[in-house]
């Protein structure tokens, strides 16, 4: 102001009578001048980063054990400018704290700012209208943090708080519950004799109630409710309570605990009840469920005025009954699916969907078929059950027995039994498959897969590392459902079974996970295979030649390639008693896999030896290159 005088270059006097009149011309004193004695200022607390205005004088300080506690803390606010806040009676934060939902529920009394406590709006007008010189917060220490438990208003009441100084609002009802009269008439003196009277020695709160000065919260009984409500709702409550009233509405901060202790005992006792009932009684003990939740928590609220959660009691009932009410469904169904569940033991679920559908597609009677049979076996399980633990035994059987079924379920085969660790199964039956030859050694090979997998699993679970053998055999084999009257099960029986056995067997001589015989190989154009041996099994009088499967046409290198071809020359070699060449095949294979790793450096070594042996020792002139192996 002097320096727009100074400018204006006027007289003295002219000044000095501007200066006298300077205080109609400053709207904000001329405000503060109207507050009368008995006008409470509201004001924010946020969390913005600016703060603004002048705060009112807490009306508690915490001490460095409080500052770790449940109350509502902010950071910033807006308050009202000093000159209006030095002529107000006192100032109170109206802030307002939506639930999860978005809906208000109830009002936080206290607020943390900087280690100070600060009184609500509604608070601090409870306070002046009852005539009570202070306020006292107690906070309890439950072990873990302080929590608030109860406000004094002097000693005039005594209010019940959650943890974080918040208090359920006590909803009178929809917007307009308490008298509500228009700003504008009110400055323009258009009351009515009887509003006159009404605002006479009343408690007045002046706020917004249009759609777009954003004032307008949700509450459980409507929304688009004026946020000003909210605050006479909690001041109504305060007052009523002074005068001896039951108004408080609260969650206690045991209220966790109860809820849990309720979904306990609720849960267990429907979950002895329900299982094995008919739809209607489960139906009946349902609702029954409902009413018991619903009654006890409306009881807790009219009696004891105690405010307990009701949403996951609910969902408990609905869901157990819905969970026991599709399991009554399921087994209802049960008996219709028996033969699914019988063929479900044997064969992949593509194949007992077939069945179910034609069921004349297969037959348990026994007949001749050309099949594929499959031996799988862990190498070394007698050392290897003697270092495990019973449960840890049945865990590693039990994960390795799983994946390798799934295996062979992936690739149509069928399973004949378990037999410990050594696991059984066969192609082309129950239902028909020209590639079962083919089928059952790309399931071999991507067995040897998973089970690298599960050793690698195994080694990080402090469990023992695991290697399989595999033998396969392709030829005739009886099938069907065999067994006597007291246990039956669809198997396969035959000579060309046991050769898979015998074949499976040899794996650990040859070091080779997976050997197959020539007529399983033969079968397998798509598949690259290692010539192995010439061998002649026990108990059979035919030598028959075994391979080794490395993968698939389309997946090798040249590397395997090259690898395979000069073995077989190697091989070639040997079989012609060209020793010496033989030798030095293997001798470029084993100087190669010194620089590569290569799994068959067992295998070259094996045949290096022989071929050491028959260049000191000549066979036979009738030596046909046949193994024959002693041991089954």
């Amino acid at each position: 102001m002097q320096q727009i005088l100074e400018q204006a270059n006027l007289p003295e006097a002219a000044q000095q009578q501007l200066r006298e009149q300077q205080s109609l011309f400053d709207q904000d004193a001329i405000f503060a001048n109207s507050l009368a004695g008995n006008t409470v200022l509201g004001y924010f607390f946020h969390n913005d980063g600016q703060s603004s205005g002048q705060l009112p004088f807490p009306f508690y300080q915490l001490d460095a054990e409080q500052l770790h506690n449940q109350l509502l803390k902010m950071h910033n606010y807006s308050s009202n400018i000093p000159l209006l806040a030095n002529h107000a009676l006192e100032q109170g934060f109206v802030v307002t704290q939506a639930d999860i939902d978005g809906v208000i529920r109830r009002l936080p009394l206290v607020i943390e700012h900087q280690g100070d406590t600060y009184a609500s709006f509604s608070l601090v007008m409870a306070q002046l209208a009852l005539g009570e010189p202070w306020l006292k917060l107690k906070l309890v220490d439950n072990g873990a943090q302080f929590v608030a438990t109860e406000i004094d208003i002097g000693t005039a009441v005594t209010v019940p708080v959650a943890a974080d100084a918040s208090m359920l609002v006590p909803f009178r009802g929809g917007a307009r519950s308490y008298p509500t009269l228009s700003a504008t008439r009110i400055m323009r003196s258009d009351l009515s004799t009887a509003e006159q009277a009404a605002v006479q020695g009343a408690i007045i709160l002046i706020g917004t109630s249009a759609m777009g000065l954003s004032d307008l919260r949700t509450i459980v009984l409507q929304t688009n409710y004026p946020g000003v409500e909210a605050h006479a709702n909690v001041i109504d409550a305060l007052l009523q309570a002074a005068m001896g009233e039951s108004v408080f509405y609260y969650e206690p901060d045991w209220a966790p605990a109860a809820s849990l202790l309720l979904l306990l005992v609720t849960g267990m006792v429907l979950a002895v009840i329900l299982p094995g009932r008919s739809p209607l009684w489960m139906l009946l003990y349902s609702v029954l469920g409902l009413s018991w939740v619903v009654g006890l928590n409306f009881y807790l609220w009219q009696a004891h005025h105690l405010a307990l959660p009701l949403a996951l009691q609910l969902l408990l009932v609905l869901g157990l009954s819905l969970f026991n009410l599709a399991l009554g469904f399921f087994a209802s169904n049960r008996h219709r699916r028996e033969v699914q569940e019988l063929f479900g033991a044997y064969v992949p679920p593509a194949y007992v969907e077939r069945l179910l559908e034609d069921p004349k597609a297969a037959s348990m009677e026994g007949e001749q078929r050309k099949m594929t049979v499959l031996f799988a076996d862990i190498m070394g399980f007698t050392t290897l059950s003697e270092a495990l633990t019973t449960a840890e035994l049945k865990q590693l059987l039990n994960r390795y027995l799983t994946k390798v079924t799934e295996v062979i379920f992936a690739h149509q085969g069928t399973i004949d039994k378990y037999v410990g660790d050594m696991v059984m199964a066969f192609w082309n039956a129950p239902l028909d498959d020209p590639q079962h030859a083919q089928n059952a050694v790309l399931a071999a090979l991507a067995m040897q897969q998973q089970t690298a997998l599960l050793s690698q699993e195994f080694i990080e679970s402090g469990l023992p590392a695991l290697e399989i053998g595999i033998g396969l055999n392709t030829g005739p084999m009886n099938v069907g459902d065999m067994g006597s009257h007291y246990r039956r099960a669809y198997t396969v029986l035959g000579d060309a079974v046991n050769l898979g056995s015998r074949i499976e067997s040899i794996t650990r001589y040859y070091s080779a996970q997976i050997l197959v015989s020539d007529a399983t190989q033969e079968q397998c154009p798509d598949i690259i295979f290692l010539p192995v041996d010439r061998i002649q099994v026990k108990g059979k009088t035919e030598p028959v030649e075994v391979f080794e499967p490395l993968c698939s046409r389309q997946d090798a290198n040249e590397q395997l390639l090259h690898k395979v071809a000069t073995f077989t020359q190697a091989l070639q070699a040997y079989r012609q008693q060209d020793f010496n060449a033989a030798s030095q095949l293997l001798q470029q294979l084993l100087n190669n896999a010194a620089q590569q790793p290569d799994n068959h450096s067992a295998l070259y070594q094996l045949y290096l030896e022989r071929c050491t042996d028959f260049i000191q020792n000549p066979p036979a002139a009738d030596w046909q290159a046949v193994f024959i192996h002693t041991n089954k």
